[in-house]
């Protein structure tokens, strides 16, 4: 007995088979998101029969050497065959509290960039002159603390701001002169600077430092080392996968100078960007690959999941506020991923809360004679 012609109105496997293909590798250069929301947009696009030929294409996918090498590592590390079959098989997606967080959060966003505040602050930046990148180079190397930087008579002229008496100088190159130098702002006297470019750091309400402590030694744990520096009074801290010491997969610096409260949010922002994959993938599985993110999106991802997670230790941030600069349309928040944001929220949390067991080191395959 043969099988009869599709019904009417139905695809036949095939044309559903090339819907989905094609969709697939749109999503792969597009979106990057997590296997779940893979498989509920598929559906959503093709239909639900799409998730049948799914693992095939993948297959065929890891199994081809063309396209991107960035696009590959995602197939590999983020879309693995265990993360695929786990989200076929009824993978949590994100926590409705955590959503209802987020949409608030977007919200409070968008009304901030329509306020005077962040007028203020772009206007700041506007006023700035535009140096090249091989003297922004040059200002890096002589002080990588630097923030905001110009020649004292712009400071004056701009923005009213003097030069202080033991200020240093960095030198750059300039057209018709052999050399010019310029000031951090750290170097400057004068009118408050616009608050949207320092209030990101603050926090307030009442934060156990024992969370924070906790969090280091989970970081441990992970292969990611956490150390607090010097950095401009701009600058909360940043991440890194340029490690010197092959014990470390990554590293996240905190400034030195900020209260316990504050380095705790700047320590979630950061490694928030490690779990969501921004800086690369861990080879044993310990977060995906997404490193080709727009910075925007990037951004918004690694901020929300600080959000939350200081939002339930009690903190109150200047998530809004920082977002302001990164949410500009619906088309940054659709290309997020709510399901990864809410995963990694969920781990630094849990790291804040107890000291977790040493992870167990991968096997080694014994050599043959």
């Amino acid at each position: 007995m043969t099988d009869g012609p599709p019904e009417p109105g139905v695809p036949a496997p095939e044309a559903i088979r090339q819907k989905a293909r094609t969709f697939i590798l749109q999503w792969i250069a597009h979106r990057q998101g997590s296997p779940a929301e893979l498989i509920r947009a598929l559906e959503e696009e093709v239909g639900w029969p799409a998730r049948h030929c799914l693992t095939a294409i993948l297959d065929e996918l890891r199994a081809s050497r063309g396209g991107p090498e960035l696009d590959r590592k995602y197939l590999l590390y983020t879309l693995s065959e265990g993360a695929v079959a786990g989200a076929l098989a009824g993978g949590m997606g994100p926590h409705s509290e955590h959503q209802s967080s987020l949409d608030e959060l977007f919200a409070r966003s968008r009304q901030f960039r329509r306020s005077k505040k962040f007028s203020a602050a772009v206007d700041f930046i506007a006023r700035f002159r535009e140096y090249s990148p091989f003297n922004n180079m040059l200002v890096f190397l002589q002080n990588p603390m630097a923030t905001w930087f110009a020649t004292a008579s712009h400071w004056q002229k701009a923005f009213q701001r003097t030069i202080k008496d033991e200020a240093r100088g960095m030198i750059i190159l300039a057209p018709r002169t052999p050399v010019l130098l310029v000031y951090d702002v750290a170097d400057t006297d004068g009118p408050p600077l616009p608050e949207k470019l320092e209030v990101f750091t603050r926090t307030s309400g009442r934060f156990n430092p024992m969370i924070l402590e906790r969090t280091i030694k989970n970081c441990e744990r992970d292969g990611i080392r956490v150390e607090r520096k010097p950095m401009g009074q701009l600058r909360g801290g940043f991440s890194t996968a340029r490690v010197q010491d092959q014990n470390w997969k990554m590293r996240v610096a905190v400034r030195a100078e900020l209260d316990e409260g504050a380095a705790y949010a700047v320590l979630c922002h950061e490694l928030a960007h490690v779990y969501l994959g921004h800086l690369g993938a861990d080879k044993e599985g310990g977060w995906p690959w997404r490193l080709n993110l727009p910075l925007n999106v990037a951004e918004i991802e690694a901020e929300s999941a600080a959000y939350i997670v200081c939002r339930r230790a009690g903190l109150r941030s200047h998530s809004a506020e920082f977002l302001s600069t990164y949410v500009e349309d619906s088309s940054d928040l659709d290309s997020i991923s709510i399901d990864l944001v809410s995963r990694a929220a969920g781990r630094i949390e849990e790291m804040g809360r107890r000291l977790m067991p040493p992870r167990e080191k991968p096997a080694r395959t014994k050599a043959g004679p």
